[in-house]
C-alpha cells in the first residue's frame, strides 16, 4: 500500500497520549533491572554500554572467565589484577607461578570478623588524637584532659601516663625510628618523650599560639632528622634534632606565613621521601616547602582555593598531593615541568543519571581528603555526610559512599591493603569500607549505655593491619581487631593511674616535677590503677600496672589511712604522707550525701566513696562533648578549643551526671591548705598548683546532723568555686578561640613605638598634614582584597565630598579600636594654606600601617621642606628605611597616576645602588652632605645615629611647648613624672598592665598607655607638641574607666593621678596685670571646666554628634550642629583665639537642644551652670582676682561634684548638677 502521511497516521492513534513513547523509555528500564540489574543502581540512561546498556543480556553480564595462560602470566612479580565482577578466585594462578594476589587471597569480607575487644575509659575528656608506634604493639591517646597515654594493643593494658602539658593534646607523631613521640598542645608547647624510659627529650617553645599539626620528617640524612610543626600563629618551624643522640635543637628554622592577622596554620604533609612539605592555611594558600638543598626553603605559594584548606595529604609513593578546602573542592597536585599543576575535584560532581533531589542549601565542605594504599584513588569525606571516591589520575568520581548520619572528619586507609578504608564520624559510627566495589563491609555504632552515643574524634590503624583504635568524645579507647578477645576481658573497663592528674611544678625551661613527691614524673614509683572516681582497683588489676607485676599481695592493696581530723582516706602502704584537705572534703562531702541517701532508702551508710550526683551541676566545658558538627578531627585542633564549644542536648543529658571539682581559688577564704593526696575522687583537671590559701580558724562542726544548713553551705562553695574556676579559664579562653593570642590583640609597633620615626606616620593631636588621596585609595583597595578588616570603600571621604589629589588638613580627633588589627580613627578638619585657620569641614577615616603600603598622611613641615628642595634628574639621595640610610638616584619623574598630573606623591622613579627600582615621594628623600658616612658594600646600608635621627624630628613651632622649649618642657615633666611615680596611688599606673593578670585588657583597651612609657617618650622627644603629651597622659584615665567599673578606687586613683599631672603643668605668669587676660590660664581653665562636665552623667547627650541615622531631620531644624566633643577638640587644637568663641560654640549646643525640643517641661540646667561659669572664664579681673568663683568651685567639684541623672534625650531631660555649683 501507499505510503501512510503523518496526519493518516496520527489520525489512527489518537488513543494513545502524547508522552506515551517517553513512557515506554521510562518502563524499560526497571522491567529490565528485575531480570538483570544493572552494575550502578539508579542510573537510567539509553545510551548506556556494558551492563549498563538496555540492550544487556545474561550471557553478555556473565562473569568474566580467564583462561588459564593469562593467570600464569606476572605482572610486577604477580598475577594480573582480575575484574572487580571476577567469579570465584582462582588457584590456577598459584599453581602455575606460587604466586597470589592479596584481593584474592584475602577478599573484602574477611574484615566482617573484625570486632571490638575493648573500650577502656582512660581520660576525663575528649581525645582527640590517637596512633601506633612503628611497631604496632603501643597505642598513643592525647587529650583535652591534657594527658598522653601509652597503652598495649595486645590485651589493653595501660602502660604509662605522660604528663607535662598544660592544655589540651592537638596533635601526635612517633619518629620513624621509633624512639621518641612528640606531642603538640593548645600551650603553645611540643613535649618530646622517650619511648623506652618515658623521660622527657625536650620542651620546644617556638609557636605563641595553639599547635595545629605536627610531623616527624622520613628524611634521612646521616644522623640528620627534621621535625615540622604548624601553629595558629601562622608560622611553620623545622626543629633539627640528631637521631644517634635524640637531642633536638631548641632553636627551630621559622617561617611566619602570616600576611593579615588572624591567618592560621592549619595542615601538613610530608612527601613519601622527605624532600617535600606542603600545608594548609585559613588565608587559602597551599605552601610547598623543599629539602633538597639541606635546609627548608619554601618553593611554591598555590593559591588557587577561594577558602581555607584545612586538609592536606602526600601520596604514599609519589611528589603527588591533595588538598581539601571549605569551598567545596578538592585539588590533586603534582609536579610537571617545574610548576605545580592540579585536577579539580568538585564536590558538587553526580554520578551521570544519579537521581535524587539535590541540595542546594548546604554549601558543600571538604571535611578530610585520603589516599588509598596504592595510590589510585582519593577519598573525600564531605559535609553532607557522604565519602567520594575520585580516580587520582582522571579526577573522574567512582563510587559515593552513603552510611554516616553526621559529618565525617576521620578517614584510614589501610596499610596494606588498597581496597580498605576506615571512616568514622560524630555519628558514633565506624565503618569499614571496600573501596573497589564501592559498598560497606562492616560498621559500628558507639553506644554508651545510658549516655547516649559517643562521637568518634580519631581512628587508626596499627602498621600491620590486625588492629585498628578509635577514641571518642567520652575519653574512650575503642580497640579493634581479629581473633579472640580474651586477653581484654582481664583488664578493667576504667583505667586511671592514681597520679593522673596531681598537680605538676614547672621550672624555667617548663620541665615538670610532681608537685608533691618533687620528682620528674618518670621517676615515681610504679602507680595505683583506679577506676573514674579513684577507688582503687582489685589486687588482680594491681599486677597489670608495669613495675608492680611480682609484688606481694599486700602490697597491691591501698590501705585505709586516717588523717587528723578523724577522716578515712585510701593510702599506700608505702608511703606516710598526708592526706589532702581538698581530698577530705571531696570525700567527707559524698559520704554525707550517701548517709542522707542511704537513711531515706532505710539502709546503713557506706564509706565507700560513690559517684553519684554529688551536685547537680553540669560538667565544665572542658569536660562535655562539643557541639555535634563543631569539631573538625585532629587536624583542626586549633578550632577545637573546648571552652567555645557548647554540648548537645543529649549529650548535656548523659553528661549531668558527672562531677568535676576544680582549684580552689584565691579569692575563696577556707580552712583547708594546699596539701594534696595521692588519690583523685572526682577529681577535674587539675594539673596547676593551686595558690596557697591562709588557714582561718574555725569552730569544728560536730556533726552534720547537728547544723542541717552545713551540706547546703558546703555545696554552695563547691558552686562557688567552680563558678570561678570556670570564669578565671573563660578569660583566656575567649582569646584562644580561632587561635588568637594575647599578643595579637596588642596594637602594633607603629601605635607603642617610644622612639619618633618619620616612618611609619604616627598621628598626634593638633598635627598639620598633607592627605594624599592616592595613597588612601591604594590603602583601601590592599585592605579590602587581603580582608584585614570589614572596609567599605563607597563610604570613603573621597564619595562624600570632593577632594584634590591633595588636601591640608588638621588632626583634630584620635581615637583607636580594638580588634585584628588595632584601628587608628581620625578626624581630620581642613586648613586654610594662606591662614591657618579651620575653614569648618571635616572628613574621619580609619587606617593602620600596612606592609607595602606607603603613607598617605604626611606633615605639613616635612612636606614644606621636600617642596623647597629641587630634585633634578641624576641626583643622588638617601632615604631612611628600618633606622637606616639607603642610598639611590633618581633616575625620572613622571605622576603616578595620569588623572593627578600636579600631584607629588611617589612622582619620582629612583633606582637603589644595590639595583632595585622603586616609586618615591620627595618628602621620603634627603640630601646627601658632604660629611655623610657611605657603606663598604655597595647597595648596603648604614645605620642612622642617634645626632642624625636628632636631625629629623620634627621641630616645634612658637606657643607649642607654651613658653619654654621643647626640650626644658620635656625635662620639667620628665622630673614631675618621676615624683609622680613614687606615690602610692600612682602605683598601678606606672608600668604597663600585667597580660598575663588581666587577658582580657587587651581586648578591651585599644591603646594601653602608663607613665613609663610617656617618660621613655619624653626622653626621646616624640611628642611634637605639649597638647599631644596631654593627650596621652588623659588616656590613662580614660583607659581606667573603660576596663574597670565607674567608682572603683583604682578610676579614683588614675582621676587624681592625672589631676596631680595636670597640676605640675606650666602657669604662665601676667606680664601686666592689666593685661586683658592670659591666654593659657583661661585655657586651662576651659579644659578643666570641660573635663567636669563630661564627668559629669547628664552631659552625656551633648558629648558626641548627633547621630543622624537615629534622628534623620535633625539637620533640616539646626543649621549649625554643635557638641562639647568638637569643642575639646578645638580648644585643644588651639584654635579658640579667645573665650568669648569657645562661650559661643558652647551656647550653640543649648540653642541647638531647645531649638530641636522646643518643649516648655525641659530643664537644661547644665547650660545655665556654664553660663554662671563662664562669665568668670570672659571677665579678665576674675580670672585673677575671684578665684572663689571659678577656680575655687572646680576645685571643689573635682572630688565632690555628683550629678542626678536625667531622663530622654537632649532638651528632653533635665539636667541637674548637684550642690557644688549653687553657692
Amino acid at each position: 500500500s501507499e505510503r501512510e502521511n503523518f496526519s493518516s497516521f496520527t489520525r489512527k492513534i489518537v488513543h494513545l497520549a502524547p508522552d506515551h513513547l517517553l513512557q515506554i523509555c521510562h518502563r524499560l528500564g526497571p522491567l529490565l533491572e528485575q531480570e538483570i540489574p544493572q552494575s550502578v543502581p539508579g542510573v537510567q540512561t539509553l545510551l548506556g554500554a556494558g551492563r549498563q546498556s538496555l540492550l544487556r543480556t545474561n550471557k553478555s553480564c556473565k562473569h568474566v572467565v580467564w583462561k588459564g595462560s593469562a593467570l600464569a602470566a606476572l605482572h610486577c612479580g604477580r598475577p594480573p589484577e582480575s575484574p572487580v565482577n571476577y567469579g570465584s578466585p582462582p588457584s590456577i594462578g598459584k599453581k602455575l607461578n606460587g604466586k597470589y594476589r592479596l584481593e584474592r587471597l584475602v577478599p573484602t569480607a574477611v574484615y566482617q570478623h573484625m570486632k571490638m575487644h575493648k573500650r577502656i575509659l582512660g581520660h576525663l575528656s575528649s581525645v582527640y588524637c590517637v596512633t601506633f608506634d612503628r611497631t604496632g604493639r603501643r597505642i598513643f591517646t592525647g587529650s583535652d584532659d591534657c594527658l598522653v597515654k601509652i597503652w598495649a594493643t595486645d590485651d589493653g593494658r595501660l602502660l604509662a601516663t605522660l604528663r607535662g602539658h598544660a592544655a589540651e593534646i592537638s596533635d601526635m607523631a612517633v619518629n620513624y625510628e621509633n624512639t621518641m613521640i612528640a606531642a603538640g598542645s593548645c600551650d603553645k608547647m611540643i613535649r618530646v618523650w622517650c619511648l623506652r624510659t618515658c623521660a622527657p627529650l625536650a620542651v620546644l617553645q617556638g609557636h605563641s599560639a595553639s599547635i595545629t599539626s605536627l610531623q616527624f620528617s622520613p628524611l634521612c640524612s646521616g644522623s640528620k632528622r627534621y621535625l615540622s610543626s604548624t601553629g595558629a600563629d601562622g608560622t611553620i618551624c623545622f626543629w633539627l634534632w640528631d637521631a644517634g643522640t635524640l637531642k633536638i635543637n631548641p632553636r627551630p628554622a621559622k617561617f611566619t606565613e602570616r600576611p593579615r592577622p588572624g591567618v592560621q596554620m592549619i595542615c601538613s604533609s610530608f612527601s613519601a621521601g622527605g624532600m617535600f612539605l606542603a600545608t594548609g592555611s585559613t588565608d587559602h594558600i597551599i605552601r610547598v616547602y623543599f629539602f633538597g638543598s639541606g635546609q627548608p626553603e619554601k618553593i611554591s605559594e598555590l593559591e588557587f582555593h577561594t577558602d581555607k584548606v584545612d586538609s592536606i595529604q602526600f601520596s604514599n609513593s609519589s611528589s603527588r598531593f591533595v588538598s581539601g578546602s571549605r569551598d567545596g573542592t578538592a585539588r590533586i597536585w603534582q609536579f610537571k615541568r617545574r610548576e605545580w599543576k592540579s585536577i579539580l575535584l568538585d564536590m558538587a560532581t553526580r554520578p551521570a543519571g544519579l537521581q535524587g533531589v539535590e541540595d542546594k542549601i548546604t554549601k558543600l565542605k571538604v571535611t578530610m581528603v585520603a589516599w588509598d594504599r596504592h595510590d589510585n584513588s582519593v577519598i573525600t569525606a564531605v559535609n553532607n555526610m557522604t565519602l567520594k571516591v575520585w580516580n587520582s589520575f582522571t579526577g573522574q568520581l567512582i563510587h559515593i559512599l552513603m552510611g554516616h548520619e553526621d559529618e565525617v572528619f576521620v578517614l584510614e586507609p589501610h596499610p596494606f591493603d588498597p581496597r580498605v578504608l576506615f571512616s568514622a564520624g560524630h555519628d558514633g559510627n565506624v565503618i569499614v569500607w571496600d573501596l573497589a566495589r564501592g559498598v560497606k563491609i562492616r560498621s559500628y555504632f558507639n553506644m554508651i549505655e545510658g549516655q547516649g552515643h559517643g562521637a568518634v574524634f580519631d581512628c587508626k590503624c596499627s602498621p600491620d593491619g590486625q588492629h585498628f583504635a578509635c577514641t571518642d568524645s567520652h575519653g574512650h579507647l575503642l580497640i579493634f581487631g581479629f581473633g579472640s578477645s580474651s586477653k581484654y576481658d582481664k583488664i578493667a573497663d576504667q583505667m586511671f593511674f592514681h597520679s593522673d592528674y596531681r598537680p605538676l611544678i614547672r621550672d624555667a625551661n617548663n620541665f615538670v616535677l610532681d608537685e608533691q613527691t618533687q620528682q620528674a614524673p618518670h621517676l615515681m614509683p610504679p602507680p595505683f590503677l583506679v577506676d573514674v572516681d579513684g577507688n582503687p582497683h582489685p589486687a588482680r588489676y594491681q599486677r597489670l600496672v608495669p613495675g608492680r607485676e611480682n609484688c606481694r599481695e599486700e602490697q597491691l592493696i591501698p590501705q585505709m589511712g586516717v588523717t587528723s581530723s578523724g577522716m578515712e582516706n585510701f593510702t599506700s602502704l608505702h608511703t606516710n604522707q598526708e592526706i589532702s584537705p581538698l581530698d577530705s572534703m571531696i570525700q567527707r562531702l559524698q559520704q554525707e550525701q550517701d548517709q542522707r541517701r542511704s537513711g531515706e532508702a532505710g539502709t546503713s551508710s557506706t564509706t565507700r566513696i560513690s559517684r553519684g550526683r554529688l551536685l547537680e551541676v553540669h560538667s565544665p566545658p572542658n569536660i562535655g562533648l562539643r557541639r555535634s558538627g563543631q569539631i573538625e578531627g585532629v587536624r583542626q585542633m586549633h578550632s577545637n578549643a573546648p571552652r567555645s564549644e557548647i554540648a548537645t542536648e543529649r549529650d548535656l543529658v548523659a553528661w549531668s551526671r558527672r562531677v568535676v571539682v576544680p582549684e580552689l581559688s584565691s579569692g575563696v577564704a577556707s580552712d583547708y591548705s594546699s596539701d594534696y593526696s595521692d588519690w583523685t575522687a572526682d577529681a577535674g583537671i587539675n594539673l596547676q598548683p593551686p595558690k596557697k590559701i591562709p588557714k582561718i580558724k574555725t569552730k569544728k562542726a560536730e556533726s552534720s546532723s547537728e547544723d542541717e544548713e552545713g551540706p547546703e553551705k558546703q555545696k554552695n562553695l563547691f558552686l562557688l568555686i567552680f563558678c570561678m574556676y570556670f570564669l578565671q579559664r573563660l578569660a583566656v579562653g575567649v582569646l584562644a578561640e580561632n587561635g588568637l593570642t594575647l599578643e595579637e590583640w596588642l596594637p602594633s609597633a607603629w601605635i607603642t613605638d617610644t622612639v619618633p620615626r618619620r616612618c611609619p606616620f604616627v598621628p598626634q593631636m593638633g598635627d598639620e598634614v598633607y592627605y594624599f588621596r592616592q595613597g588612601h585609595e591604594a590603602y583601601v583597595v590592599m585592605a579590602k582584597k587581603n580582608k584585614i578588616y570589614s572596609i567599605n570603600p563607597k563610604k570613603q571621604p573621597w564619595h562624600k565630598m570632593e577632594l584634590r589629589e591633595q588636601e591640608l588638613m588638621k588632626i583634630v580627633g584620635i581615637k583607636y579600636e580594638v580588634g585584628l588589627p588595632t584601628l587608628c580613627c581620625l578626624k581630620l578638619a581642613f586648613l586654610d594654606p594662606d591662614t591657618g585657620k579651620l575653614t569648618g569641614g571635616s572628613f574621619t577615616m580609619k587606617y593602620h600601617d600596612m606592609p607595602d603600603v606607603i603613607d598617605f598622611l604626611v606633615l605639613r613641615q616635612q612636606f614644606d621642606d621636600a617642596k623647597h628642595r629641587r630634585w633634578n634628574i641624576g641626583d643622588r639621595f638617601r632615604s631612611v628605611i628600618d633606622d637606616a640610610w639607603w642610598f639611590g638616584t633618581i633616575e625620572s619623574q613622571e605622576p603616578l597616576q595620569p588623572d593627578y598630573p600636579d600631584s607629588l606623591f611617589q612622582c619620582y622613579n629612583v633606582c637603589w645602588d644595590n639595583g632595585d627600582t622603586e616609586k618615591m615621594s620627595p618628602w621620603d628623600m634627603e640630601l646627601i652632605p658632604s660629611n655623610a658616612v657611605f657603606p663598604e658594600e655597595l647597595g648596603t646600608s648604614v645605620p642612622l645615629t642617634d645626632d642624625e635621627r636628632r636631625t629629623l624630628l620634627y621641630k616645634p613651632l612658637d606657643g607649642e611647648w607654651g613658653s619654654r622649649t621643647r626640650d626644658e618642657e620635656c625635662d620639667r615633666v620628665i622630673a614631675g613624672i618621676n615624683q609622680l611615680m613614687t606615690l602610692d596611688i600612682a602605683s598601678a599606673f606606672v608600668a604597663p598592665v600585667d597580660l598575663q593578670a588581666y587577658p582580657m585588657y587587651c581586648t578591651v583597651v585599644a591603646y594601653p598607655t602608663d607613665l613609663s612609657t610617656i617618660k621613655q617618650r619624653l626622653e626621646s622627644r616624640f611628642y611634637r607638641r605639649l597638647s599631644s603629651l596631654m593627650w596621652e597622659v588623659r588616656y590613662i584615665e580614660h583607659n581606667t574607666r573603660t576596663f574597670n567599673e565607674p567608682g572603683s578606687p583604682i578610676v579614683k586613683s588614675a582621676k587624681f593621678t592625672i589631676l596631680s599631672f595636670q597640676d605640675h603643668q606650666p602657669k604662665r605668669r601676667l606680664r601686666n596685670r592689666a593685661q586683658s587676660y592670659d591666654i593659657q590660664s583661661w585655657k586651662k581653665q576651659c579644659q578643666e571646666l570641660l573635663n567636669l562636665i563630661f564627668q559629669c552623667e547628664d552631659s552625656e547627650p551633648f558629648r558626641q554628634p548627633v547621630d543622624l541615622l537615629e534622628y534623620p531631620d535633625y539637620r533640616d531644624i539646626i543649621d549649625t550642629p554643635m557638641d562639647f566633643a568638637t569643642v575639646r577638640e578645638t580648644l585643644e587644637a588651639g584654635n579658640y583665639e579667645s573665650p568669648m568663641e569657645l562661650c559661643k560654640d558652647v551656647r550653640l549646643i543649648f540653642s541647638n537642644s531647645k531649638a530641636y525640643t522646643p518643649s516648655k517641661r525641659s530643664r537644661v540646667r547644665l547650660s545655665f551652670f556654664f553660663l554662671r561659669t563662664d562669665q568668670c572664664l570672659i571677665s579678665p579681673r576674675s580670672v585673677i582676682d575671684c578665684p572663689t568663683t571659678f577656680w575655687g568651685y572646680l576645685r571643689i567639684s573635682l572630688s565632690s561634684f555628683s550629678c542626678i541623672k536625667g531622663q530622654g534625650f537632649w532638651g528632653r531631660s533635665g539636667f541637674s548638677c548637684g550642690s557644688s555649683f549653687s553657692s
